[in-house]
């Protein structure tokens, strides 16, 4: 018999991060770094950004500090890893599934726009989230 546990304890998780999530964005519906990470991160990683957040002690992985990533990085902030880490298109979804959600499929553009335009726009979404992080940088 299949342990459907850990799927349940994720679907969970997931149905209480959208819950979280719910609170509108301000700047017509763009939204700053700030409203964004709120909004999509903070469930997880605190609102302090420092792995603290009330879904936290949820998780079997425990959510890294976001504030120390300059700092466990030479004083450099890996700002395209972040972005990656938070859009999830560079992740091989065959390998399985990610610890942390993709919230990459919540930034993407729907329309008619050629798709450069699309992924233009849902870039700048995501960079706004990097942006904030990297603002809140510890040093």
């Amino acid at each position: 018999m299949p342990d459907y546990s850990r799927a349940i304890s994720f679907t969970t998780l997931a149905a209480a991060a959208l819950l979280l999530a719910l609170p509108g964005l301000s700047s017509a519906q763009g939204g700053t770094g700030k409203a964004r990470f709120e909004q999509y991160c903070s469930s997880c990683h605190g609102t302090d950004a420092k792995g603290d957040g009330p879904l936290a002690n949820l998780l079997t992985t425990k959510p890294i500090d976001l504030t120390q990533l300059a700092k466990k990085n030479g004083g450099k902030f890996p700002g395209t890893k972040v972005m990656h880490d938070i859009d999830g298109r560079d992740t091989v979804r065959a390998h399985g599934t990610s610890d942390m959600p993709v919230w990459g499929e919540n930034f993407k553009i729907a329309g008619t726009q050629p798709a450069n335009v699309r992924e233009t726009a849902t870039r700048a979404k995501v960079q706004r989230i990097v942006q904030y992080i990297q603002s809140i940088q510890e040093k």
